[in-house]
């Protein structure tokens, strides 16, 4: 898959969602913009894009934004967890910050 990286300001060849763990491992954040927008089972919050980064190399975090804003909600995730909720095939664009 071809994804943006805004720091070198270049497009990017990236072999599936794998290399993207890894990236997010070397210190990348991975912006993830939906083809939609989401909302959490309560209705409590909506999103466009996440945010993934990483803590260290066995936990992650999610942050969300919504229609350009940053929103102050966050999740953590362990390695595990990123095979149910990092969804890059859900994203319109992704991009690598």
């Amino acid at each position: 898959m071809k994804i943006y990286d805004s720091v070198n300001k270049a497009d990017v060849e990236v072999d599936g969602t794998q290399e993207l763990i890894q990236l997010m491992k070397d210190g990348r954040q991975v912006d993830l913009y939906l083809k939609e927008k989401k909302s959490d089972e309560d209705g409590y919050m909506s999103w466009d894009v996440e945010h993934w980064s990483t803590v260290d190399s066995k936990r992650f975090i999610r942050c969300y934004s919504l229609e350009g804003r940053v929103l102050s909600e966050s999740t953590g995730h362990n390695i595990y967890d990123l095979q149910n909720d990092f969804k890059p095939e859900e994203a319109a664009k992704i991009e690598l910050s």
